[in-house]
């Protein structure tokens, strides 16, 4: 007679099926961060070679900012900072990249 609920346990357990707990998806990006800057400062640090990488670069590189008419590499240098600052993922990534690249006219 013992045999009997254990065989039942089983069987209930096997057709139950798999426990899974449902698992938040996380974004790729922190909830604060801008994904297009977050994707910029890894493309810009050679971090990543995905397809996104020239859509990335190319918003990156259409920040300019002029005085008087002329280029002004430590102006565009601060409009770009203040864009890639968006991504809140890795403050001391973002700076290194704006360091390197954000006085930079033409890009790579």
């Amino acid at each position: 007679m013992q045999k009997l609920p254990s065989v039942f346990l089983l069987g209930a357990l096997l057709l139950s099926g798999p426990a899974v707990a449902d698992e938040p998806v996380q974004p790729p990006y922190g909830h604060d961060s801008n994904p297009d800057a977050c994707g910029a400062v890894l493309c810009l640090l050679g971090m990543t070679r995905d397809g996104d990488c020239d859509k990335y670069i190319q918003k990156y590189f259409s920040i300019k900012r002029y005085k008087h008419g002329h280029f002004s590499p430590s102006r565009t240098k601060a409009a770009r900072g203040e864009t890639v600052e968006s991504c809140k993922d890795d403050e001391g990534l973002t700076k290194k990249a704006n360091d390197i690249w954000g006085p930079v006219e033409h890009g790579f």
